[in-house]
């Protein structure tokens, strides 16, 4: 249970350069969606291009190959945390000017990449990060909490692609998967504990979540959008567990993942409470 531990503690008790062709969340509403930041949009962009090759390389029967690309994905999570850990404490005040946004422009966000994240499984090469559309226009780049919302959605990305690949590997290979998952899954939780201390919710100060800056990109309008990728997360590893065809030796793999997920995901419901659906 080394994993549930070392995600969940530390939890508060109370309460780019961008690549081209890639474009990110908008926390705005039209317009052409803004880049990545370079400290989070490079480690991003590598991530996914590491974790297609792993599965391209699973496909073909190439366990060495699969297992070096899920070493360096590894390696490119732990940069785009550093670089959310940078943005966040390197923020600057948000701006009264800056353009309208809400939880449920993130809640949409979050099923667009869960979207593009099965689009990809199933074949495709879809970027995993949701992009606004509109005309060309920019540069310009997210705010920080837009940038390390991308963060959390590559992540979940890297964890929803080593379940799927743990059930085709074995040895080594399947434990290379498992690393890859469990750094998805704690550095996605260190990140709620850091934005938790930065930024705390408006709710925690008596105020009514969501209301003291409506008109600006804050984290308690991103983080909404993280339960729906941890439930969609939730939900490809329970049914994983509970299918025959999944070898024993893969399933233990996801034991500790869904325990803390499921840890996680109360705290974060707690602090940045769903976004109600519509009526």
């Amino acid at each position: 249970m080394a994993l549930v531990a070392g995600i969940a503690v530390g939890l508060p008790a109370a309460a780019a350069h961008a690549s081209s062709g890639n474009p990110v969340a908008g926390a705005a509403g039209g317009g052409a969606a803004p880049l990545n930041p370079s400290v989070v949009g490079v480690p991003i962009q590598r991530t996914d291009a590491a974790l297609a090759g792993a599965a391209d390389a699973i496909d073909a029967g190439d366990g060495a190959g699969a297992a070096a690309k899920l070493t360096a994905s590894r390696r490119y999570l732990l940069r785009s945390y550093s670089g959310a850990r940078y943005l966040i404490a390197n923020q600057p005040p948000p701006a009264a000017s800056a353009a309208g946004a809400s939880p449920k422009k993130f809640v949409k966000l979050a099923k667009r990449a869960i979207k593009a994240a099965r689009i990809r499984a199933a074949g495709g090469r879809r970027s995993v990060i949701a992009g606004t559309s509109g005309g060309a226009v920019g540069p310009a780049f997210a705010d920080a909490p837009t940038a390390v919302f991308n963060v959390l959605t590559s992540q979940y990305s890297a964890a929803t692609a080593a379940v799927g690949m743990a059930p085709d590997a074995t040895g080594q290979l399947l434990a290379k998967a498992k690393t890859t998952l469990d750094t998805a899954i704690i550095l996605r939780n260190r990140l709620v504990q850091i934005i938790y201390a930065a930024a705390p919710p408006v709710a925690a100060a008596g105020i009514k979540a969501h209301s003291a800056q409506a008109d600006v990109t804050t984290f308690d309008v991103v983080m909404p959008g993280l339960t729906v990728l941890i439930d969609d997360e939730l939900q490809l590893m329970n049914a994983a567990s509970a299918d025959p065809s999944v070898p024993a030796e893969a399933k233990a793999v996801l034991t500790d993942a869904i325990a803390a997920d499921t840890q996680v995901e109360a705290l974060v419901n707690q602090y940045w409470p769903p976004v109600p659906a519509d009526a």
